[in-house]
């Protein structure tokens, strides 16, 4: 391995950061590690780090201020973020302001490897560039040259072979027309500056970096393959906003599009309801048929809500045998029958082994005065009521009836 593939743990856990090092050093790597993000800027002025994982919440500054301090110092080095505090919506931020990728904690560590590897190989592919930046035809990656007038003036031998339409298309093919936009800002700016921009193609991302040449009046087109890297995005984010067993949204999205949701319906005053249900007596069938028995009830158990819910409504696994439904643009009355729909649905199937289940739904609707506690836990009681009537119903409880 590489001597210069050298990463930069950044964390406030001390713990934390000499496991996390101790097994980098064992795949190979050379680590440096910093509790603070002044002393990880320390580190990254003395040179020669690949990549850097930077925790989100450090004592001094935030990881975003970190990474943007890091790359004004070594611009090639790249950032995988990792957070256990921050919302979804900030992790994927900070790959909008130069991240390679994000993690959230607890993460598995074969993905943060994984997310590793492929930073640094795209760290060095970066140097790799700048290193051939003056013999475009011996370059691994495609290359394109656009002359004053826009068109397309040379093509190295890696770019005819990746794109043969390209030199007949010329600037309407979909790798260039996309970014054409960019490409004349640059071209009229006539600057010495590099942007980069994704194009996609298929079921390919490209990541182009795209430098206006001063010396001989010409834009410069560099296309990097990163369609790995997207798809190790997207296997990430899944992996944090999905239930492992169901497919379904976990608690901690769930959680987030519950907020979205109730400050959409308290901005346009429209309704939203939320039904908590709960498989009854779910403990027999683990103890009596077998944990798979009972992730297969689960599973079957989601597949029937889905089918009998409407597009607009979002099922979530809570926890447990422990599932929500978020119904907006539905008042009260209209939750209580879609919950007895799924509750007939679902008592009414045939499991194999098990055979028949029941199932407990408590509803609520959103109040002007709620916060997203009290839904939760008006909710929550209604269940509880469901369960202390005999299980198998649905019971509701409105705002009125919990402040009493």
């Amino acid at each position: 391995m590489n001597v210069t593939e050298k990463i930069l743990v950044v964390d406030d856990d001390p713990n934390l950061r000499k496991t996390l090092a101790d097994i980098l050093r064992v795949k190979g790597y050379e680590t440096a590690i910093a509790g603070t993000g002044t002393e990880a800027i320390a580190a990254a002025e003395q040179g020669d780090i690949s990549l850097a994982l930077i925790d989100l919440m450090l004592p001094d500054m935030s990881g975003l201020e970190v990474m943007a301090r890091i790359k004004a110092i070594s611009p090639l080095t790249e950032a995988i973020i990792l957070t256990g505090h921050a919302s979804m919506d900030t992790a994927i931020k900070a790959t909008g302001q130069g991240a390679f990728s994000y993690l959230l904690k607890p993460y598995n560590m074969d993905d943060l490897l994984r997310a590793i590897r492929h930073g640094v190989d795209r760290q060095q592919a970066k140097e790799e560039i700048l290193r051939l930046a003056s013999f475009p035809r011996l370059h691994p990656c495609p290359v394109i040259e656009l002359d004053p007038a826009g068109e397309v003036s040379y093509l190295n031998p890696a770019a005819e072979r990746v794109f043969p339409e390209l030199g007949a298309m010329g600037k309407s093919h979909p790798l260039l027309h996309s970014a054409a936009e960019l490409i004349e800002a640059l071209r009229q700016g006539k600057k010495q500056e590099e942007a980069v921009y994704e194009a996609e193609i298929g079921e390919a991302t490209y990541e182009l970096h795209i430098s206006y040449i001063q010396d001989v009046n010409l834009i410069r087109i560099y296309v990097m393959d990163i369609t790995q890297r997207k798809q190790d995005e997207e296997e990430i984010y899944l992996l944090a906003t999905t239930d492992s067993l169901t497919g379904i949204a976990n608690r901690r999205e769930f959680t987030a599009v519950l907020g979205r949701e109730m400050d959409r319906t308290r901005r346009y005053g429209t309704p939203m309801a939320l039904a908590m249900y709960d498989l009854d007596y779910f403990k027999r069938v683990n103890d009596t048929f077998g944990h798979d028995v009972g992730d297969y009830v689960l599973q079957v158990v989601t597949g029937l809500v889905k089918e009998n819910i409407r597009a607009i409504d979002i099922v979530a696994r809570w926890g447990g045998e422990e599932f929500m439904v978020l119904m907006p643009h539905s008042d009260i009355q209209a939750a209580k029958n879609a919950a007895e729909k799924l509750r007939l649905a679902i008592t009414g199937h045939r499991f194999d082994k098990v055979n028949e289940l029941t199932v407990s739904f408590g509803v609520a609707a959103f109040e002007p005065q709620d916060d997203m506690n009290s839904l939760l836990k008006r909710v929550d009681d209604a269940l509880y009521q469901a369960k202390e009537q005999g299980r198998n119903r649905v019971e509701i409880l409105t705002g009125e009836v919990a402040a009493h």
